[in-house]
């Protein structure tokens, strides 16, 4: 009997711990999915950074002529900048609200910071928008 109340108890936390990602809320995994992205394009850009010091390297020491080395430099650039790019577009804010509260944080009449829940600024008295 003991043995059967175990063995239901750990297939209860089992399938709890399995079930657990479905249960998650939405946002919670955009930003488990941005982090990870984020953590996979820093990992990329080191290995990249890494491979133009090695041909770097190679070219003065003579193993790689002058035609191999610009092509690999070349290429590693692109993929660089096309990496930094990809990395640019993750830190960057996204949606309305973000809009709204970069719009917000300073007071178009005299200039003043705001915090982004004020309907007036706090300095000159003007309204700072509909909300």
């Amino acid at each position: 009997m003991m043995i059967e109340i175990i063995a239901i108890s750990l297939a209860i936390v089992a399938a709890i711990y399995i079930s657990y990602p479905f249960f998650q809320s939405r946002q919670k995994r955009i930003s488990f999915d941005l982090n990870h992205r984020a953590e996979e394009l820093e990992a990329r850009k080191a290995q990249i950074y890494a491979a133009i010091k090695d041909i770097d390297f190679d070219y003065q020491m003579g193993k790689l002529s002058e035609e191999d080395y610009q092509e690999l430099r070349s290429q590693y650039k692109a993929e660089a900048v096309q990496l930094l790019k990809q990395m640019d577009q993750l830190k960057r804010p996204r949606g309305k609200k973000h809009k709204a509260k970069a719009a917000q944080a300073f007071c178009a009449q005299c200039g003043a910071r705001v915090n982004p829940n004020d309907r007036f600024c706090a300095n000159c008295g003007a309204p700072l928008g509909v909300k």
